[in-house]
């Protein structure tokens, strides 16, 4: 999709982190993740889903990824996945350490809704998952994009369905969900491994999971240049 006037924009796309206890393999990458999101230069970092491994996680731990993503230069949009999805008790309603964080914000709408960061110039749509049980379509209902100048980007956790029978029974996206969305990037979750889904006319990718599979994604956005995805190692030196 080309607007015509948008700003170039860089994004940090992650999910999976899967933290499960306070100084644990997946808070070490949270922080490299951090620390590269600062060094990238990057406008907006995406968390599509299952940043805790479980909604059960301690207070301290929350207050640490709470501090963590207070030090992103810019915004954060978090989508609830299966793992920590939005239940009541949910991880995401913590009040205070939430409410102190004014950079961040979280997706509750489990039908679907649009998060507007006009300052940014971005335009993001996300489906909370709410339940444990199954039959979650993450992509089913995504609006067509608005005509508002800004970047369009859609978040989803979930399994990419082609042509073969699906392994699990639900969080299918299916390629016609995505192709016939009419965003300009749809940010995976729910696979820990980099991953390209769709090139044209959609760009929809998963970005790994920095704790299990050390990859996050790069993706900068710009009129003449389009959108651009690159995976990065959080192992390797900060070369962005």
């Amino acid at each position: 999709m080309v607007n015509g006037n948008r700003m170039s924009r860089r994004i940090l796309h992650t999910s999976d982190l899967h933290l499960l206890s306070l100084g644990d393999r997946a808070c070490h990458s949270l922080e490299a993740l951090v620390d590269l999101a600062s060094q990238a230069k990057v406008d907006l970092v995406i968390i599509a889903g299952d940043l805790f491994d479980h909604n059960r996680v301690s207070d301290s731990l929350v207050n640490f990824v709470a501090e963590q993503l207070q030090r992103l230069p810019g915004d954060v949009a978090i989508l609830p996945g299966n793992h920590d999805c939005l239940v009541p008790g949910s991880v995401f309603d913590k009040g205070e350490p939430w409410e102190d964080c004014a950079n961040v914000h979280i997706f509750r709408i489990p039908h679907g809704g649009t998060l507007d960061l006009p300052g940014l110039g971005v335009s993001l749509w996300g489906k909370s998952i709410n339940s444990y049980v199954d039959n979650v379509l993450p992509l089913a209902g995504i609006p067509q994009p608005r005509g508002n100048g800004q970047w369009h980007i859609a978040v989803a956790h979930g399994y990419y369905v082609d042509t073969e029978p699906p392994l699990f029974p639900s969080y299918h996206i299916t390629h016609e969900e995505i192709t016939t969305s009419g965003w300009d990037y749809i940010a995976l979750g729910h696979v820990i491994t980099f991953r390209c889904i769709c090139n044209e006319p959609v760009k929809a990718y998963y970005s790994g999971s920095p704790s299990l599979s050390g990859t996050v994604a790069i993706v900068d956005l710009g009129e003449e240049t389009g959108v651009q995805v690159t995976p990065y190692y959080l192992r390797d030196k900060y070369m962005i």
